[in-house]
């Protein structure tokens, strides 16, 4: 399935892509890189990390790979919190090079080398992306996604429910609540009712918190 992207300018200055022909958006028109930054890192990499400071080393499950952004954030978080972090990513429509390299991500952040070695890092294999960063991008359906190992953060960013119906089923949550380790964190940016109950009948203990920009509030979801 070949899919077709609009680049467009959010509030912030960085870019998101525009399914063509849809109302569906990669991130927040208020700001894609604020958005990323305020729920994977500020709410859940710099979270976990307060709450454990003896661990070194985060393993990262990310739901939705697409332009790489919370990677590159996370690799950056990485090395300045001086944390080991494994970082396995699905994505059953990975984009092409001639989409991601038109972001402007990596000239905000001057990070062009890493944003390009994040995006341009073969497909399947776990690669030290720097020292702090090692990387696994995966080409799979979440629902047939094995897991050979279990995480301490999950990032959910998978289109919304009303778009991609079948990853918000209530058993993918059970299949994630499984992979996390004990006092793991599960967040994502959808607080809707229907998700939270999910996540509850998964076995987490779900809490709403203060969202980015534009939104009020996202679930924070943890592993007791």
């Amino acid at each position: 399935m070949i899919r077709k992207y609009e680049i467009i300018e959010t509030e912030d200055g960085s870019h998101t892509l525009k399914l063509a022909d849809t109302a569906v958006t990669f991130h927040s028109n208020r700001g894609a890189i604020q958005e990323s930054a305020h729920i994977f890192i500020q709410s859940a990499f710099d979270y976990f990390i307060q709450n454990n400071p003896s661990i070194k080393e985060l393993r990262i499950f990310e739901v939705g790979f697409g332009t790489g952004l919370n990677a590159l954030l996370t690799a950056i978080a990485a090395r300045r919190n001086g944390r080991q972090v494994v970082y396995r990513s699905i994505d059953l429509y990975p984009l092409a090079g001639d989409i991601f390299s038109r972001l402007n991500y990596a000239e905000i952040l001057n990070e062009r080398e890493l944003y390009k070695t994040i995006m341009q890092t073969p497909w399947e294999q776990l690669i030290y992306i720097d020292p702090f960063f090692k990387l696994q991008k995966i080409n799979i359906d979440l629902a047939q996604y094995e897991f050979t190992t279990r995480c301490d953060l999950i990032y959910f960013d998978a289109f919304a429910p009303e778009d991609q119906q079948e990853i918000w089923d209530p058993s993918i949550f059970v299949k994630l609540f499984n992979a996390l380790e004990s006092g793991g964190v599960l967040v994502t940016y959808c607080s809707k009712t229907i998700i939270r109950k999910a996540l509850e009948s998964a076995g987490f203990m779900v809490e709403k918190i203060p969202g980015p920009r534009g939104k009020r509030e996202i679930v924070r979801a943890r592993k007791l």
